[in-house]
């Protein structure tokens, strides 16, 4: 990954799981990096073992950052560009879920779903836009397999999926002519601590979600966070440069399967 060296890589959500992993990721490659989320506490412990993989402090930028607030937004890449000077790497890997019968769906389970997880990646690219042109960089959206297949209570979230599966493949197709290449990762069940709070399952429930993920996620069972960080800098190396409007499932060939 010797192309990723020095590159300014933005990462949302980059306090846990997927975000955390890709943070320390491309650590250990030289980047550059922009760490937002909204918890600051855990930023720093992120930076801190980014630091620990060998990345100099001085490549290290945390910024506090409610997505959802176009302020912030503002003024995180503001600040990505005053202390680097470009942006080469957009990760959008911030959002959540809240699983909800279609009938118990309420007004603001459905805005702030879709707030977070289609509005800010939407609105936090188009002001990365500009200066990805510049450097002709690149953009890994974090999708799911839910954004392909449906699954029981868990219809919001999977159309914001959906929809960012749309917005990955349609901005490929407008952002072409600039040599800027838009991909995205689609995971199925994530093996972390982190999803479980997401997902608000008890302990003994989450143990017994996680164990029917080796029949639903043969090859793997559930995936660690680890192992979606490595395709996303796989889409954001050169190695990729061939490579735009992609949906890529890192799901144990959960995809392959007829739903069930």
């Amino acid at each position: 990954m010797a192309s990723l060296l020095n590159k300014v890589v933005i990462i949302t959500g980059a306090n846990s799981g997927i975000g955390a992993a890709t943070a320390l990721a491309f650590a250990k490659t030289g980047a550059r990096l922009v760490l937002a989320a909204r918890n600051q506490e855990r930023l720093n412990d992120v930076a801190n073992q980014c630091s620990a993989k060998g990345l100099p402090q001085e490549k290290v930028l945390v910024k506090r950052c409610d997505v959802t607030n176009e302020e912030n937004l503002k003024g995180l890449v503001g600040s990505a560009i005053d202390k680097y000077g470009q942006i080469d790497i957009l990760v959008n890997n911030a959002g959540s879920a809240q699983y909800v019968n279609y009938l118990e769906t309420t007004t603001e389970v459905f805005d702030t779903t879709f707030n977070l997880n289609i509005r800010a990646p939407f609105f936090l690219t188009k002001l990365c836009t500009t200066h990805l042109k510049k450097t002709k960089g690149c953009v890994v959206n974090v999708s799911s397999l839910a954004g392909q297949r449906s699954f029981p209570i868990a219809m919001v979230y999977g159309m914001t999926k959906a929809a960012m599966d749309q917005f990955t493949r349609t901005l490929a197709v407008d952002l072409v002519k600039d040599s800027v290449r838009v991909n995205s990762v689609n995971p199925g069940v994530i093996d972390s601590l982190e999803f479980q709070a997401w997902a608000g399952m008890t302990e003994e429930f989450y143990n017994q979600y996680i164990e029917k993920q080796k029949e639903l996620q043969p090859l793997t069972g559930a995936v660690e966070p680890e192992e979606v960080a490595k395709v996303i800098l796989f889409l954001a190396s050169d190695q990729s440069s061939s490579i735009t409007g992609e949906l890529i499932y890192v799901d144990g060939g959960r995809h392959a399967i007829m739903p069930l």
